[in-house]
């Protein structure tokens, strides 16, 4: 993903989620059913993710010195449909993590509305690229990381959080 202004931002931990990223729907993104295309559902989370990372001292800079968080588990649940030129939103609320496991939950909005469009469950490891293997984060990272984790440990956990797939029982 390219710097945007959400790179730039200073990340504010607070007791809410963190808008990450902001955009429309273009037109390259919409399906024969008329409405933004599954895949770029989850290429919102993937930008989002990297606005994340990025505020936190693990973006392209942290990769290059041979750290970076690993998605390994991962779960979407689409729940309204995106159309073209829609206003969306993704925000991200971090579920108890220890900086080597980050735990994120996120959410995909339409702006004029608020109407939640999606989730986005992942489990992500922090490795060391040049051991291949996983490692505890820089200090430089979890500086940022556990005040984001602590303010969000208030936060009820989401509902969907946790779920697996198919139908409730």
């Amino acid at each position: 993903m390219a710097e945007t202004d959400a790179f730039k931002r200073q990340v504010n931990p607070g007791p809410e989620p963190m808008k990450l990223l902001e955009l429309e729907v273009p037109a390259d993104w919409i399906d024969y059913n008329g409405h933004m295309t599954e895949y770029r559902y989850t290429q919102c989370y993937s930008d989002a993710c990297d606005v994340f990372l990025h505020q936190i001292g693990a973006g392209a800079e942290y990769v290059k010195a041979g750290y970076s968080y690993y998605t390994v588990e991962s779960h979407v649940r689409l729940l309204a449909e995106a159309k073209l030129g829609d206003a969306i939103y993704v925000t991200t609320q971090v579920l108890p993590s220890d900086g080597k496991k980050l735990h994120n939950f996120m959410r995909l909005y339409r702006a004029s509305d608020d109407t939640l469009l999606a989730t986005y469950e992942s489990i992500m490891l922090h490795v060391s690229t040049k051991k291949n293997r996983s490692v505890s984060p820089l200090p430089e990272v979890m500086d940022k990381l556990k005040p984001i984790v602590d303010a969000h440990a208030v936060l009820p956990v989401p509902e969907a959080s946790g779920r697996s797939i198919g139908q409730r029982k």
